[in-house]
């Protein structure tokens, strides 16, 4: 089994995304600076899928769903998660 290699936060926001061109919204369920678990609202995603969340009209943040139980899937961040990012989403 793969260890973590940063901590995730709890949170409890709420997303616009796009998985690749399908709009979805997502719940953030947790978060850290590599990746997090989303729960998705009225959409699904398939394993390898790339997820685009847009934060806010400047910033925006995308990821590979590497697994997927329900409406429930993880997320790898592409990069890590920017300061600016961490900035917006109040996880500095």
């Amino acid at each position: 089994m793969q260890t973590r290699t940063t901590n995730r936060q709890g949170t409890n926001i709420v997303l616009n995304c796009r998985v690749p061109v399908q709009r979805a919204q997502a719940l953030l369920c947790d978060i850290s600076l590599t990746g997090c678990r989303i729960e998705l609202f009225d959409s699904h995603v398939n394993k390898g899928s790339t997820v685009f969340f847009e934060i806010d009209e400047k910033n925006e943040f995308a990821g590979q769903i590497v697994w997927v139980r329900g409406n429930e899937a993880g997320v790898r961040f592409m990069h890590r998660l920017s300061p600016a990012a961490m900035q917006v989403l109040e996880l500095d």
